[in-house]
């Protein structure tokens, strides 16, 4: 961490920053001394020190500071975590931006190609302008919301009923030329799933452009969590998006004990990585059966199936629901699992070898492999300018991973491949990740990879779970927090990375501002990207392998 420190404050300077110190354990705050300098400091972390950008997070404090705060937010990239031993360090740029009339700040688009749906958001719902992004369609907002209502500026009321506008045209790109049609599939789809638009433009069967509108089931959780109670807040974290519950409220907890600046029992560490890696189990092969549902192959998918059902009945048994409701407590968990121990060894156990003959069964099928390979690239350089994370990212050769890159619950303490490896077994695992082809086949690799790590992980620690106290949650610590303190709560969802930033307000029982980033924000972009080229009907067989959520993205 001193080493960052030394190296940030050496290479910007006072003539650029006001200051630079540490927070919250991992955090480096580099506050500017004036918006302008967002670019020069922002494209040093970028371009120069390889940093990745993984989240904007503006907020309105003109009621302290006279002004709106961006903070972007920086980890160190896939390459520099791979040279060394992993940096556990958030970078946060702290811009001030004054209130006026017509509040601006600079894009960082034009070095940072990711930042493009992170800045159309934060025009959308402060009404603050990014100066230099070429893109000015609505992101969240559709045509319909009036001008100059900006629904996370304070003054604008929860309760408020925003009057419809008259639609305005949307602006689709033209893809223009002999043999050129248009396919508008959406927002209502034939089946139980949520809104979203897709426009394909296609010559002959081939894609050639894609365009995507999402947020018609925009909930305004952010908003929401500003009227809550602290409590209240953690139960509306889990419903951001039901299959993620315990990914997400495990990064509002940790957000709060940050805050808090206090170490959570041992046993519900292991409590919520045990919990954690039983969410990713159950998901990864609802989505590897989604993928032989999509290939033609029911036989495949109604193994996988039955083996989904039989972790959701395991999550039960355990935790009381099929999805992990409950679970996390700020402070700790709200279950104590150590009588299911062994019955979570055992299962393990048994869930591995049924899963291996399914997996071995499906990549003995010609027509499984032949479907899924070289279908639905994403290029390496693809999934570094839009920053995806998660399988997204690890299926192209970024080795990305929140477990062991800022380990938190127990995950120091794993031994398994992916986190706790050795020197040598660190290179191995890079040569392995940079031979992976960005296509379906590597995405259903890396979840049949995932899904036998996480049974270990699971064998590993429910051993452990006895040689504790039986203390399941630390009290008092909303008593330990104060006014406007704030941090930066993380996890590793199935999908990827998810980071919750947390503002405590005036009241200590309550939230001045709270900042989500899930995993599909920032992968719905690549979707894009990876239909290129390829036909109409392999769109929902890339779709289901890159497995993006609309209600984890329409927050």
């Amino acid at each position: 961490m001193n080493d960052h420190l030394t190296l940030i404050s050496q290479q910007l300077g006072e003539r650029l920053v006001q200051s630079i110190h540490q927070e919250n354990q991992n955090e480096i705050h580099v506050i500017l001394r004036t918006p302008e300098d967002t670019g020069t400091v922002c494209s040093f972390l970028y371009q120069s020190l390889g940093y990745r950008l993984v989240t904007m997070v503006c907020s309105d404090e003109r009621e302290n500071e006279e002004c709106f705060v961006i903070r972007y937010v920086f980890e160190p990239g896939a390459e520099r975590q791979s040279e060394q031993e992993p940096q556990d360090i958030f970078v946060l740029v702290i811009a001030k931006i004054p209130q006026s009339a017509d509040p601006k700040f600079p894009s960082l688009v034009s070095v940072i190609p990711g930042a493009s749906v992170y800045e159309r958001e934060i025009r959308e719902m402060f009404g603050l302008i990014p100066v230099g992004n070429p893109d000015t369609r609505p992101l969240v907002l559709h045509e319909q919301w009036p001008e100059g209502a900006y629904p996370l500026r304070k003054e604008f009321d929860i309760k408020t009923k925003v009057a419809r506008d008259k639609v305005k045209h949307q602006n689709y790109l033209t893809v223009e030329g002999e043999g050129i049609c248009e396919i508008p599939v959406g927002p209502v789809h034939a089946g139980i799933i949520e809104p979203g638009h897709f426009r394909f433009s296609i010559m002959g069967e081939n894609i050639v452009n894609l365009e995507t509108r999402l947020f018609y089931t925009h909930k305004g959780v952010e908003k929401l969590a500003e009227s809550m109670t602290l409590e209240n807040a953690l139960l509306l974290s889990e419903r951001i998006s039901g299959d993620e519950a315990v990914a997400n409220s495990m990064a509002y907890c940790q957000a709060m004990e940050k805050i808090a600046n206090v170490r959570i029992p041992n046993k519900a560490m292991r409590t919520r990585s045990i919990c954690a890696e039983m969410e990713r189990i159950y998901n990864h092969l609802g989505t590897l059966a989604g993928i032989s549902t999509d290939l033609g192959f029911a036989y495949g998918s109604s193994r996988l199936n039955i083996l989904k059902e039989r972790m959701m009945q395991l999550n039960e048994k355990i935790a009381g629901s099929r999805i992990l409701f409950g679970v996390n407590k700020i402070g700790g968990v709200g279950i104590d699992i150590l009588r299911h121990a062994e019955e979570l060894q055992t299962s393990s156990i048994s869930i591995r070898k049924d899963f291996d003959k399914v997996i071995s069964m499906l990549r003995s099928k010609s027509s499984v492999i032949d479907r899924l390979r070289r279908t639905g690239i994403i290029t390496k350089k693809v999934a570094a300018d839009l920053q995806t994370v998660g399988i997204a990212a690890r299926c192209t050769g970024i080795d990305v991973d929140t477990r062991r890159d800022h380990p938190y619950a127990a995950y120091r303490e794993i031994t398994v491949s992916g986190r706790g490896e050795t020197p040598k077994q660190r290179m191995a695992h890079r040569v392995e990740m940079q031979q992976r082809q960005g296509d379906a086949m590597a995405r259903f690799d890396v979840r049949v990879v995932e899904t036998i790590d996480s049974l270990a992980i699971i064998q590993e620690l429910s051993a452990r779970l006895g040689k504790d106290d039986d203390t399941l949650v630390l009290p008092g610590i909303t008593e330990r927090l104060e006014p406007f303190g704030n941090a930066l709560g993380y996890a590793e969802s199935h999908r990827g990375q998810t980071l919750h930033w947390l503002m405590i307000g005036k009241d200590t029982n309550s939230i001045f501002r709270y900042k989500v980033r899930t995993a599909s924000f920032c992968n719905w972009p690549a979707i894009e990207n990876a239909v290129l080229n390829d036909i109409v009907p392999d769109f929902p067989l890339i779709n289901k392998s890159l497995d993006l959520s609309y209600s984890g993205n329409d927050l």
